[in-house]
């Protein structure tokens, strides 16, 4: 478990006189709502009320027009020469030609928002 922020060893270090937080929308004037309501959840500290990054993905915004792009038509990067550094190995490997409902981790939990046809 994460401590609460006021354990944490530098929080008496500094001390800023209290500002009311400016509101996303006018951090954000172009953001929907969705868009600032998924970034709301993020910034949350505690870390374990934060949305999950499994939840997140599954917010109403990636499922709203414009919707994301499928990862077939995203550029892939390219490794480079020989003496690039080989990454660690991911458990899924990730193929651009699968269908994105393969590329989750769990397809179930995409599996309501597949349209087939």
């Amino acid at each position: 478990l994460s401590p609460e922020i006021t354990e944490l060893p530098d929080y008496n270090k500094i001390s800023f006189k209290d500002n009311p937080p400016i509101p996303l929308e006018e951090v954000l004037p172009d953001a929907p709502p969705q868009a600032l309501q998924l970034l709301t959840r993020f910034l949350v500290y505690p870390s374990r009320e934060r949305v999950r990054a499994a939840q997140a993905l599954l917010h109403p915004y990636f499922f709203t027009p414009p919707l994301p792009a499928h990862h077939s038509e995203l550029p892939v990067p390219q490794r480079g020469g020989r003496n690039a550094r080989q990454g660690p190995q991911h458990q899924r490997d990730f193929h651009v030609e699968r269908p994105v409902e393969e590329s989750v981790v769990d397809p179930e939990w995409v599996a309501p928002y597949v349209v087939r046809g």
